[in-house]
Formats: structure tokens, C-alpha cells, sequence
């Protein structure tokens, strides 16, 4: 499989932009952003054309720690878009690697939610050891409710040494009350923003070089209000030859009736030529000179840029080169109305030059925007339709959407692939009701393609749309149905049965393709026959196919029918390599090698992780390896091997169980068993009750019932039998409700004492019937008949047999030896071995290593003597 592409980020919104010289010092104000690092969140709140912009730069140039810079518009209005770019400029100013640890995540958004995102951020920021100062400049472009309540989350649980800064021209759309009174947040209001006389004065003296009389400083004073844009604009008027009081004379009214005379002012003051190059260029939401060029014309764009630059003409400049401008927002409104005036079909004209440009530049995200303005719908469908496969790898399917859904009349502009790519990021963003109304016009459209190539092509595709829409909307009977009405085969759509539906989850079952954990006759039954439909048609090794029976495979191992689930397993391996898709490799390697553990080879099970690890790396695709170390410390665990295991986890990124995320489940779950192996339960409740809510809020039961089995464990080591009884019973309403078996049976030999407890408890409480009894019997008895063969097998009485190195400790210590002898004899530490005794004495039922020397002879367990390992 071919490497998703990363995001194409634009440089000019990260840099952080230069100072204008013309700026005054404002220490008073940079003395209240100073105190803003003493809470998380700075808010800058005031209309446009007040100065926030130049504030913050003015305060992130003074900062030894280079601040994080986002300069927000419209077009970030996509949920991924959004926090791809924080992290990118994050990654730029202060965390090299964060960029390339959390890309591979933002794909998991499709069935997690965004806050499972960003509790990895958090993760990652804790991990930073200096002040992080992260800016977003013009909030208000934001309007998508989904990135202000995730930008809330993160403001509630962002380390003390992350500082966020926001300038807007609107108040907060987040209720930010809470962190006010806390001491948390800080604002800096359009009132504190106002020029006051002396900086007037200072503004007109130092920075422009224009000598005015203290009347003419209040006559301005009163008519702007301390306005900077408009100090600003009337230092541009008077830097010409004029009489100046001719210019006051005209200055009359309120800063709102004042701009428009200013800006006139300012406009009919400059040159000809220059006006012609303003209003061509101010379509554009960033220049350069060859995208200049090509909207005027001409070819002397860099000399009018520089001399616009020079002349404090509110051009802006977006890097630390001067290449890329963009004029200040007040005044290109400003030109955009002029143009608007004078010319509206230029306007249209100039959008679809620009849009041509940036189009052969591969600004396309920027080319489409104009192509939509320009109303050449035609161009935009093309652009669309070379582009989309790029954006969908990138994850920002809500931005694909919303221009998909820009088209005025669909049916009749958009391409009939992109009406049925519209339907299938509708179900990805959580709308499958409006997708669901579609459906017939797609159908219709269907039925009128004339070519039957084509048709085939387009019905292919409409039945995949339809299947996961059926999925998304639980109707299973309703995919079984509709799958019958396919008589012929057809070809694989190379879209849509080639998504992958996972780029992050171990196992698939915590996807939304895995019904998240969900188990039933009907969800067999459904996926078994949707699987027979797909290949009876053709489609038996695409990945749509590959992936429903990985989820099936899943579930029967979890049923305990491991040959069944081996069997599936033997069907996805091939296409996984293949296609080299790690995202359905890694759940297939590590389902294997729970099956060889559950049978008894752990060998096996090692050697199958220890492929999957070598062939991630040939792949390079190295996200992958920390969920294969961590199961392979647990197949170390389940040999009691801890010096193993301690080697796997110690290779695992640094403080990753410090802040416990539902992404790194995996790992941090064989860390909590790794605890319980030292006996160190009370560390593991914190990461268990971190855990547990992430899992509830996604809905993941598979996590629910495997997290609560912990909880019952470790409170089983404290001997808090109630609390431990409550924890199974948790498991154990979500284990019925779905009929799990080895979530329960892989930690058998340790549950077995709070199964029988629970049975007992259950009998004796009437009023307990959120689980039956017969389940939990059943649960027993394959326990039993798991432990009797492994009794068998090791000729040992014991309910948990003890491990060959658990046997050679045994033997040292009928020889006398000392736990300082036995550390030197094995190589382990003394920690270590008083580890290896705790086992050996709780799996003996004893309390020390008189009263287990005691016991091994009396069953006997001496006369086998020591097992080599």
C-alpha cells in the first residue's frame, strides 16, 4: 500500500510574523500578556483594526521560547484540518516529533471521538519540559461547533506550563466563566486596546515621522476612539503633502462613519497603478508575486509588493522573506467592496484566474475556494475529482464535504463518482440520515448511465455507499436484503473497496466496523453472509471483505472458537502483506498469537509478534511497534517471565503510562498486568479509572469489560473482596449481554476464587438478576476444564501451575539458598526474585518459604525436580 500522504500545510499560517516597524511599544499590554503565563488561556477580543494582530507578534518576538503561531480562516473550518495544524505549528516551535508521533492518530477520528485525539496531545505536551506558548490569530473564522468544544476540552486539561493565547473580533463561542473565576484565563478587552494620547503622540512622532499639534492629536483622538486602523489609516493620508487642517475639517462623526472617509482618503491619494494592482489582488487571501503577476498581468508584481510593503499600504507580510503578503483584513475588505463597484464581473474574472494558478501550483485547496467564487463549477468538479483521493488519505473529509455540498444543483454538476463519494463522507461525518435521503436520486442516476462498463462501476460503488449506511443505521437485515439484489459480478470500485478503515487500533473490534465490541447470533450472522455476498461478487479480497471477516475473527475468538477464527485468519494474512495495510496485519498477528497463547504455545505466539514487528519496520511504518512490544511483554508475562517483559516495556516511548489515553490501550493495559505480576496493585487504579471513563464515553465494551476484570484483580490483591466482586460484576453484565468468554478465560487461574464468589453471592441476593448464574457457570467450568488439561499436562496439582524459572527457585530454595544467592545464580535482581516468591507463595497458597517448601512436598511437587526454561 502506498504511504498516505501527509498533510500539505502552508508555512505562511505557522510563521509567526514579523514586527512592523511602525508599531509602537505597548508595555502596559505586554505586561498583561506577560501575566497570561501564569494561567492557560489570554483572550484578545475586540473588533478589527484594533491592534491584536501586531500585539501578540510583539509579544511572541520577546519570548526566548519560540511560541507556536496559527493564523486561522474559513477553510479551517474541518475538525482534522484544525488540530493538524496546531500540531504542526506546535511541532515546528518547541516538539520536533509530535508532528510525525500524532499524524498517524488523526485517522482514528473516523470511529473515536476527537477528544481521544486530544487526550494524546495532552499526553505528549505533558511530556515537554519548557513553556509552550501556543497563539491562534483570528478566531473568529471558526464556526464549526465540533473545534470549539474540543478547543474547550483541551483549555480544561492543558499542564500548567502550556499557555494559550486567542485573538478574535468576537467573544469566545465556549463559555470560558469557569476558568475566570479559577484564575485560569485572562482577556484583554477592546477598551485596554484603545491608543491612548501619549501613545497617539508616540504612534505620529516615532513611527511616521509626522509632527501634529496636541488639538489635532485630541481631534483625532476624539474621532477614532483610539482606533488603531484608523490612527493608522489617517498617518497614511498626512504623510502627504497636504494642508492638514483642510484634512481635520473633514474629519467629522464617529470612528464607525470616520473609516469610510479614511480609507477613501487613503484610496484616491494613491497612484493610479497602484490602485489597478490593489483591486486585482485583493480576491486574494495570500500573494506572492508570481500569483500577482498572473492576476494583473504583469510581470513587475515584486517591486509594487515591496513598495506597498515600504509604504505601510496594510500589507502584511506572512513569512520571514517578505515573498507571501496579505493585505490587513479591514482594508482588503475594503478594496473588495471597491472592486465590487466598479466592476463585478472582474471580480469573477480575476477568482477564476487565480484559481487557475494556484491550481497548477498545487495550491488546490486554495484553487478550489476560487474556483467556487468564481462560480465555475465545472473547474471546481475537476479540481475536485483529480483531488479528492488526496484529502481523504489526509482525513479532512469535512472540508471535502462542505465543497461537495457547495454545488447548487448536484445532480447536475457533480460527476456521478463524486455524488456517491458526497453520500459516503455524509455516513463518515455522522450524517447517514441525509446520506440515507440520496439514495434514491443515486439510484436514479444509476439507472440512466448509458455505458455499461460504467454503470457496473457506479453500482459497485453504490453498493458499498449503501452497506456501510445500513451498518452506520444497525439495519443488518436490511444489508442482507439488499445484497440479494445483486445477481451479476461487479467490479471492485478502486475507491471505495480499497479505504482503510484503520490506521491506529490493534484489533478491530474497537472500531466502529467492529460494532465496537458489540456480539450476537445477528451480528454473526450478518457479517458471515454480507462477507458470502462480497465474494460470490468478486470482491472477496478487497479490503471492505478483508476487514469484515478480521471482525468476525475477532469475535469468534472471543466466543472461544478458536478454530473458527483461525481459519478467517488464514484468509486475511495474504491480503494484509500483500497490500501491505499494517492496519489489518497487526489485529490479524496479534489475534494469532492469542490463539497460540490460549493453546498453550507461547513460542508460537512470540515468533508471530516478532514477524509482524520485523515487517512494520521493512514497511516503515514504525507506529505500529509499540502495540507489538507491549503484547509481547504480556506473552513474557504469561510465562511469568517479568525480566522479559520489563526489556519490552522499558522500550516503549518514556512516560507513557503518566497520562493515561484509550489509544494506548494495549500498552497500558499489559503495564497494569505488569504491576499486578510485581504485586504493585495500587498503582494500577489510577490508569484503570483514567482509562475506563475514555472507554465509556467512546463506547468501546470490549475495553469496558477488560479494564473492569483488572480493577477486579487488583482490588483481589488487597484483599477488598466487595470492591472486587462489584468490579467483576461490571465485566460480567456487558461479558452476558454479548456472551465473552476469553476476556474472563485468559485471566482464568486468577478470576476462578471471584467467579465462584460471585456465583455464591448471586444465589444468595434475590434481587440480583443482571446476571445469571448459568453464565457464570459456564464461565467456571471452562475455566476448570482449561486448568485440568494444563494440570495434565504439567503433572502439577496446582489450579496455576508454576513456570519452569517459578520451578528452579523452588528447587534453590529446598537447597537452602538465600534471595540473595538465587539473584546471583539466575542474574536478577534481589526485587526481582522476591517478585518471582510472591508468585510461587500465592500460587501455593502460602505465606512464606518454610510453609512452601512444606506444601511442595506434601503434593508431591519436589519429586519432579527442576524444569529448565
Amino acid at each position: 500500500m502506498v504511504q498516505l500522504p501527509r498533510s500539505i500545510m502552508l508555512k505562511t499560517k505557522t510563521t509567526l510574523p514579523a514586527s512592523p516597524s511602525t508599531s509602537v511599544r505597548r508595555n502596559h499590554l505586554l505586561e498583561q500578556m506577560d501575566e497570561g503565563i501564569s494561567c492557560k488561556l489570554t483572550i484578545l477580543c475586540a473588533p478589527a483594526g484594533y491592534g491584536k494582530t501586531t500585539l501578540l507578534s510583539q509579544w511572541a518576538h520577546q519570548q526566548s521560547t519560540r511560541p507556536a503561531w496559527l493564523s486561522l480562516d474559513e477553510m479551517d473550518n474541518d475538525l482534522i484540518r484544525f488540530w493538524k495544524y496546531v500540531v504542526h505549528t506546535l511541532s515546528e516551535s518547541c516538539f520536533p516529533e509530535l508532528a510525525e508521533r500524532l499524524e498517524p492518530l488523526m485517522g482514528a477520528i473516523s470511529h473515536t471521538s476527537i477528544f481521544t485525539f486530544i487526550d494524546s496531545l495532552l499526553y505528549e505536551l505533558d511530556t515537554i519540559q519548557q513553556p509552550v506558548f501556543l497563539l491562534l490569530d483570528d478566531y473568529h473564522a471558526i464556526f464549526e461547533e465540533q473545534i470549539h468544544v474540543s478547543l474547550s476540552y483541551l483549555i480544561d486539561y492543558l499542564p500548567y506550563h502550556v499557555h494559550l493565547y486567542i485573538a478574535s473580533r468576537n467573544a469566545m463561542p465556549f463559555a470560558t466563566t469557569k476558568w475566570t473565576l479559577r484564575g485560569q484565563a485572562r482577556q484583554i478587552t477592546l477598551e485596554q486596546l484603545r491608543f491612548t494620547q501619549q501613545e497617539t503622540a508616540s504612534f505620529y512622532r516615532d513611527a511616521h515621522g509626522i509632527s501634529l499639534e496636541p488639538k489635532q492629536i485630541d481631534r483625532l483622538m476624539e474621532s477614532t476612539e483610539g482606533w488603531v486602523a484608523g490612527l493608522q489609516l489617517a498617518a497614511i493620508s498626512l504623510a502627504n503633502p497636504v494642508n492638514h487642517d483642510r484634512f481635520f475639517d473633514g474629519f467629522n462623526g464617529s470612528h464607525r462613519n470616520i473609516s469610510e472617509y479614511l480609507l477613501h482618503e487613503v484610496w484616491l491619494r494613491l497612484p493610479t497603478d497602484v490602485q489597478s494592482f490593489l483591486l486585482a489582488t485583493c480576491i486574494l487571501q495570500r500573494m506572492d508575486a508570481p500569483l500577482c503577476n498572473r492576476v494583473t498581468n504583469q510581470s513587475q508584481s515584486q517591486q509594487m509588493l515591496t513598495f506597498l510593503y515600504q509604504q505601510n499600504i496594510f500589507l502584511i507580510s506572512l513569512d520571514d522573506y517578505q515573498n507571501w503578503f496579505r493585505y490587513h483584513h479591514l482594508f482588503g475588505e475594503f478594496l473588495q467592496g471597491q472592486l465590487r463597484q466598479l466592476d463585478p464581473q472582474k471580480a469573477i474574472d480575476l477568482h477564476r484566474v487565480a484559481s487557475e494558478c494556484l491550481a497548477e501550483r498545487g495550491f488546490y485547496d486554495e484553487a478550489i475556494d476560487h474556483a467556487f467564487a468564481a462560480s465555475d463549477f465545472p473547474f471546481a468538479a475537476r479540481l475536485l475529482e483529480t483531488n479528492f483521493p488526496q484529502m481523504i488519505a489526509r482525513g479532512e473529509l469535512s472540508t471535502l464535504l462542505h465543497w461537495l455540498t457547495r454545488f447548487p444543483r448536484p445532480s447536475e454538476m457533480l460527476p456521478p463518482p463524486l455524488r456517491l463519494l458526497s453520500a459516503f463522507l455524509q455516513i463518515l461525518c455522522g450524517q447517514a440520515e441525509q446520506a440515507q435521503q440520496e439514495i434514491p436520486s443515486l439510484e436514479a442516476t444509476c439507472a440512466a448511465i448509458e455505458d455499461p462498463d460504467e454503470r457496473e462501476q457506479f453500482l459497485s460503488g453504490l453498493f458499498f455507499v449503501r452497506a456501510n449506511l445500513h451498518f452506520a443505521l444497525g439495519q443488518f437485515e436490511t444489508i442482507l436484503s439488499e445484497s440479494d439484489t445483486l445477481y451479476k459480478k461487479l467490479p471492485e470500485s478502486p475507491l471505495f473497496f480499497a479505504f482503510n478503515y484503520n490506521t491506529t487500533e490493534p484489533f478491530i473490534r474497537r472500531t466502529t466496523l467492529g460494532i465496537k465490541g458489540m456480539l450476537s447470533p445477528q451480528t454473526e450472522y450478518v457479517g458471515k453472509v454480507f462477507s458470502g455476498k462480497l465474494v460470490a461478487h468478486g470482491w472477496q479480497d478487497s479490503l471492505f471483505n478483508m476487514y469484515v471477516i478480521q471482525a468476525l475473527a475477532e469475535g469468534y475468538y472471543e466466543w472461544n472458537r478458536l478454530e473458527d477464527s483461525a481459519s478467517l485468519l488464514e484468509q486475511v494474512e495474504p491480503i494484509a502483506r500483500r497490500q501491505k495495510i499494517p492496519g489489518l496485519l497487526i489485529p490479524c498477528s496479534l489475534t494469532k498469537a492469542k490463539i497460540e497463547l490460549a493453546t498453550g504455545s507461547p513460542f508460537l505466539a512470540r515468533k508471530i509478534v516478532e514477524e509482524a514487528m520485523e515487517t512494520v519496520q521493512i514497511w516503515s511504518d514504525d507506529y505500529w511497534l509499540n502495540p507489538l512490544r507491549a503484547f509481547l511483554a504480556r506473552v513474557h508475562l504469561a510465562e511469568g517471565n517479568i525480566d522479559l517483559a520489563t526489556e519490552q516495556l522499558a522500550r516503549l516511548p518514556s512516560f507513557f503510562c503518566e497520562k493515561p489515553a484509550i489509544q494506548r490501550e494495549l500498552e497500558l493495559l499489559t503495564f497494569v498486568r505488569y504491576l499486578l505480576a510485581k504485586q504493585q496493585p495500587e498503582d494500577t487504579f489510577w490508569i484503570l479509572d483514567t482509562l475506563k471513563l475514555a472507554s465509556k464515553r467512546e463506547g468501546l465494551l470490549t475495553s469496558q469489560v477488560d479494564i473492569a476484570i483488572l480493577q477486579a484483580l487488583a482490588n483481589q490483591q488487597l484483599g477488598q473482596t466487595d470492591d472486587a466482586l462489584a468490579f467483576l460484576q461490571e465485566a460480567l453484565v456487558i461479558g452476558e449481554a454479548n456472551d465473552y468468554v476469553r476476556s474472563f478465560l485468559d485471566d482464568g487461574a486468577a478470576l476462578y476464587p471471584l467467579l465462584s464468589a460471585s456465583k455464591l453471592r448471586s444465589k444468595t441476593q434475590s434481587n440480583n438478576k443482571s446476571i445469571s448464574s448459568a453464565y457464570v457457570k459456564k464461565l467456571l467450568d471452562l475455566i476448570s476444564k482449561k486448568e485440568s488439561k494444563r494440570k495434565t499436562d504439567h503433572s502439577s496439582p496446582l489450579l496455576e501451575p508454576l513456570t519452569g524459572k517459578e520451578m528452579i527457585l523452588l528447587s534453590m530454595l529446598s537447597q537452602g539458598a538465600s534471595n540473595k544467592e538465587i539473584a546471583e545464580e539466575l542474574g536478577n535482581t534481589i526485587g526481582t526474585v522476591k517478585v518471582y516468591l510472591h508468585r510461587i507463595y500465592g500460587k501455593l497458597g502460602v505465606t512464606n518459604r518454610t510453609q512452601a517448601l512444606l506444601k511442595a512436598q506434601e503434593i508431591s511437587l519436589m519429586e519432579t525436580g527442576p524444569t529448565s526454561y
